[in-house]
């Protein structure tokens, strides 16, 4: 206890406000509003949670912010894109994750950004009204843990999922859940917008207000426990999840660590996508 009571301690130095951060426009469509990021090559691989035929699902965003959307290679497109992760075992490959679960295996071509589908896979015990928002890995000494999310709601906790994942055929064993609700926001609340994992194991969500496609958003960035080296998580007392971070204005659906550094994306809906990176975050 004591331990975690000194890691609160510690952010609370942190604590700050959206406009102290410095947000660089992305795109002003709605359409490539951001709904979860990995890294790739010298930028990002980005998602969006479009549903329409026309509209793009995947991008590459490049370092100077110029987005450009890859080409899905069925034509049957995926549905409500919201979470991505990089494979530890290959440098190319990636999985992408549906709002319901369903996930896709892919490698995308570093020279002509061609996407091949290897395989796609469900993730286990999601049922009733679980929206899935969140998706990320983490590489213990014991394998590859993958954790999962569902947004919840006001009047519905979330649940976080961890488990063992097995890249080479994408079971998912010896699964743990977490159900939990977060302080703040405390109306139009989603518990988890996304999730983001440090090197060290910390486990850091996004929690969004979202009244609708025009807002007023706002977000609130936890550290909500770790996961140890053996690849079991540990969840920080209720008494100690308070954010660290709230942003007005913006709804943070996709973070990634870059080493210390936590980049920040947006789902403004109407109001488009943006970026941002608090630097030193985690400070070792």
């Amino acid at each position: 206890m004591v331990k975690r009571t000194l890691i609160i301690i510690f952010f609370s130095c942190y604590f700050i406000h959206g406009q102290s951060l410095d947000w660089s426009k992305i795109h002003s469509n709605r359409e490539f509003s951001i709904s979860g990021v990995a890294k790739f090559q010298k930028g990002y691989l980005v998602v969006h949670d479009n549903k329409k035929k026309s509209q793009a699902r995947l991008s590459f965003l490049n370092s100077n912010l110029e987005i450009k959307e890859l080409i899905w290679p069925e034509k049957k497109l995926p549905y409500d894109l919201e979470g991505v992760f990089k494979s530890i075992s290959s440098n190319n490959k990636y999985v992408v994750m549906e709002s319901t679960g369903k996930c896709y295996t892919l490698t995308i071509d570093p020279s002509d950004f061609r996407i091949d589908i290897l395989n796609t896979f469900a993730l286990p015990q999601i049922g009733g009204k679980m929206n899935l928002e969140g998706i990320n890995i983490f590489n213990s000494n014991q394998g590859v843990v993958i954790a999962y999310g569902d947004r919840g709601s006001d009047s519905r906790a979330s649940t976080i999922f961890t488990a063992f994942f097995n890249e080479k055929n994408n079971k998912v064993t010896n699964i743990n859940k977490m159900v939990f609700s977060l302080p703040k926001p405390t109306k139009f609340k989603r518990n988890i917008g996304d999730i983001a994992i440090h090197a060290n194991g910390d486990v850091w969500v996004s929690a969004t207000s979202d009244p609708g496609n025009n807002g007023p958003f706002s977000s609130y960035l936890y550290n909500i426990g770790n996961i140890s080296k053996e690849g079991y998580f540990q969840m920080n007392h209720p008494d100690l999840l308070k954010p660290v971070i709230a942003i007005d204005d913006q709804k943070i659906e996709a973070m990634v660590f870059n080493e210390n550094n936590l980049v920040l994306m947006k789902d403004n809906e109407n109001f488009g996508s943006t970026m941002s990176i608090f630097k030193e975050l985690i400070r070792n």
